[in-house]
């Protein structure tokens, strides 16, 4: 790479470098790792936004910067293995999202929001207040409903 491509992607805008595009979602999640004290921790809370590389979590509590951890999705079940890349903090010091990378690239793992890229606009006005179904269930219902299938 030249010197004028590397100043070029330098200055490029941070979602123009991203490997995968980001989108907006509600997914509960549980965030497990290893304490300093050797003990294990498990906080839940949800992801925001998510990509087939990582995705942006509110958790109370979060792991350090760096650190590894197991991210499960809860509406699937599914597990991966993820690494802390920064901590998102308001002007106060307060830890307001966590965004974490997959240590895999996981096309998969945010279910059908992540397969469409996108989430419908009912779910994130928290609308949707269906009572809680098994989850083949509930995914089969929402792929009908991004899909516009009845």
């Amino acid at each position: 790479m030249d010197s004028q491509d590397h100043a070029a992607s330098a200055d490029s805008r941070p979602e123009d470098r991203r490997r995968s595009k980001r989108f907006p979602l509600v997914v509960p999640v549980s965030l497990r790792w290893i304490g300093l004290d050797g003990l294990p921790i498990q906080v839940e809370g949800r992801a925001v936004e998510g990509s087939h590389h990582g995705g942006l979590l509110e958790v109370p509590d979060p792991p350090p910067f760096g650190k590894e951890a197991a991210l499960t999705n809860l509406l699937s079940r599914q597990t991966t293995r993820v690494q802390v890349l920064s901590l998102r903090t308001t002007k106060e010091g307060v830890v307001r999202g966590l965004a974490v990378q997959f240590l895999t690239p996981n096309k998969e793992f945010w279910g059908a929001v992540g397969m469409e890229g996108q989430v419908g606009a009912e779910f994130q006005a928290g609308i949707h207040q269906a009572p809680p179904a098994p989850a083949t269930s509930r995914w089969k219902s929402w792929l009908q409903f991004l899909l516009g299938r009845p």
